[in-house]
């Protein structure tokens, strides 16, 4: 049997508003400053790009790259990182008024400075977490995720927190500005295989942030060196686990209504897991672990059932 709840209505509203969103991805790589990390942020651009066309389905009109002139040859690519480049094409996503797109902004490079003057190095006049709120609000009520790469980038997270927004930072503070690691092990959350938690053969924005925050502690341990990143998430109504780099024709259970219904009521069990979590302290110990284990079984059931579809199941 089905899961079926009050919520359970507004998990399919959910799975329809994902299968039917078009995600606009617009890549910032800033000034390398050196051979080296020009290079680097380069690739990493082309891998997320690639990722997002190949393994997400996002077409190649809804990718914008926008960097160094290294990344000249690539298909996404669409000039400089001037500051003029970037407000161009932010408003002009911003005036299409297209309410089922959701847009995901993602900056890699150097970043400096503190609290609301926090920037990304660019050629030419650099951006701050001041320019980038402004930016933001053009999106109205759009889904939108501001993924800041770059080093020192944690002060941008508190000025640019808003509804119906996921900001993440590969840094707590302005303070930490070394090299990022945790910008790669993000792309690789994307790229390459291994963030699939749940195993529904699509990545999310929660998963790629918990998959590069483990690999980046990883490293700092292997490498025997302290640890000079630590990333950051907020999360509005824990958006980042129903987020993913796709275009909703990618979605599993788009095509299906069946497999689109059973992934609805998936994100509403595991919401109500982490809501329950968080109450545990105002429960019972009875009452929490009979709660727990309905949802728990419930939600067993659920991924038994979406198994047996996608394996042609009836």
């Amino acid at each position: 049997m089905r899961h079926t709840t009050a919520l359970g209505g507004l998990a399919l509203v959910v799975a329809a508003g994902i299968a039917s969103a078009q995600t606009q991805l617009v890549i910032v790589s800033g000034l390398g400053g050196d051979p080296k990390y020009t290079q680097a942020f380069g690739l990493l651009s082309a891998a997320l790009a690639k990722a997002a066309r190949e393994r997400g389905g996002i077409p190649d009109s809804a990718i914008t790259w926008l960097g160094e002139a290294n990344a000249a040859m690539s298909p996404w690519y669409r000039g400089a990182s001037r500051r003029e480049n970037i407000e161009r094409a932010l408003a002009g996503i911003a005036a299409r008024r297209d309410s089922t797109e959701q847009i995901v902004l993602v900056l890699i490079g150097h970043g400096s400075g503190e609290g609301a003057e926090t920037r990304i190095s660019l050629p030419g006049a650099d951006l701050t977490a001041v320019d980038f709120a402004k930016f933001l609000t053009r999106f109205g009520q759009r889904r939108v995720a501001f993924i800041n790469l770059t080093s020192a980038s944690g002060d941008m997270l508190p000025v640019l927190v808003a509804p119906n927004r996921v900001i993440m930072t590969a840094t707590k503070s302005a303070f930490e500005r070394n090299e990022s690691q945790f910008a790669r092990f993000f792309v690789d959350a994307f790229a390459r295989d291994g963030a699939d938690t749940d195993k529904d053969s699509r990545v999310s924005l929660l998963e790629a942030f918990r998959y590069a925050d483990a690999e980046t502690r990883r490293f700092y341990e292997n490498e025997g060196r302290l640890a000079t990143e630590h990333a950051q998430l907020a999360d509005d109504g824990q958006l980042a686990r129903r987020f993913f780099l796709a275009s909703g024709a990618s979605v599993r259970g788009a095509s299906d209504p069946r497999l689109a219904a059973l992934y609805g009521d998936r994100f509403t069990l595991d919401e109500q897991i982490q809501t329950l979590k968080k109450r545990k302290a105002t429960m019972t110990a009875d009452a929490y672990e009979r709660a727990l284990e309905e949802l728990l079984l419930t939600l067993a059931r659920t991924s038994r059932e979406i198994r047996k579809l996608e394996a042609g199941g009836t």
